[in-house]
């Protein structure tokens, strides 16, 4: 029984390793090389979704005047089903790369057959293949618009060097440097810490009374107070205004 049992080992493995080399598809060089700096896993709305909406919603999105071959990658249901051209094929058929039209398309040089179509002027690049290919192959989940997923606090990750902790975002940080196996810049100075911190809340520069004022202030919760003294200006409302149109892809014209 135990020679059958080698035996059955010596001989299924390398077979079902095999099989599972077979029925994974050859990526190009440059596109495997960004498949493997992908991180384990993929968020629909902050990786896949700008790549679709920017590359391929002009042609199969929403407009139904615009869309071709009747095919729409914006949904779901549609994205899966069969496509109304090419019966028996889908564009995407999750978690199984060589029944996914998507995938054969972006890969092909053959410019006719080749997605994005060459007349739209719009390329993938590397990178951009690599999450359309792992997004698929790791099951194809699609998610409502960022504005209507509920909220998750997170868990604060623990840390090895908790010097560095000021606050929970920075366990955050620190994990990821961690990771990357990097070590965090020293302090900036005064000035320059009030300049990213006004570009950051109110697009505009400090101005040099302001710089100064900061300098002079040698109170331990200088750095707060300049905070609060930028978030009561109106400039940090229209600097907050426009993130939030860009967001919403706001647009006076037809964009």
């Amino acid at each position: 029984m135990k020679y059958l049992n080698r035996l059955f080992v010596i001989i299924a493995v390398p077979l079902v390793i095999l099989f599972m080399v077979s029925c994974t598809p050859d990526l190009p060089e440059d596109v495997e090389l960004a498949y493997s700096n992908l991180p384990d896993e993929l968020d629909y709305n902050i990786h896949v979704k700008p790549i679709l909406s920017d590359k391929c919603f002009s042609c199969h999105g929403p407009d139904q005047a615009k869309q071709k071959a009747g095919l729409r990658l914006d949904v779901a249901s549609f994205a899966f089903d069969d496509l109304p051209e090419s019966p028996g094929k889908v564009a995407i058929d999750p978690g199984d790369l060589n029944g996914s039209e998507l995938f054969h398309r972006i890969l092909s040089d053959d410019p006719d057959y080749k997605m994005p179509n060459k007349k739209s002027n719009l390329s993938l690049s590397a990178k951009e293949k690599a999450i359309l290919i792992k997004w698929i192959n790791d099951g194809a989940e699609y998610k409502p618009h960022w504005a209507f997923v509920n909220p998750e606090k997170p868990e604060v990750p623990e840390v090895g060097d908790e010097k560095l902790i000021v606050n929970p975002i920075d366990n955050f940080i620190v994990q990821k440097l961690e990771i990357e196996k990097l070590k965090p810049s020293a302090e900036s100075k005064k000035e320059l810490l009030l300049r990213r911190l006004s570009l950051d809340l109110t697009g505009l520069p400090p101005s040099l009374e302001e710089i100064n004022a900061f300098l002079k202030d040698s109170s331990p919760n200088s750095y707060e107070k300049q905070v609060d003294r930028l978030l009561a200006s109106p400039h940090y409302g229209e600097k907050m205004a426009l993130n939030w149109l860009d967001l919403a892809r706001f647009s006076d014209s037809h964009g």
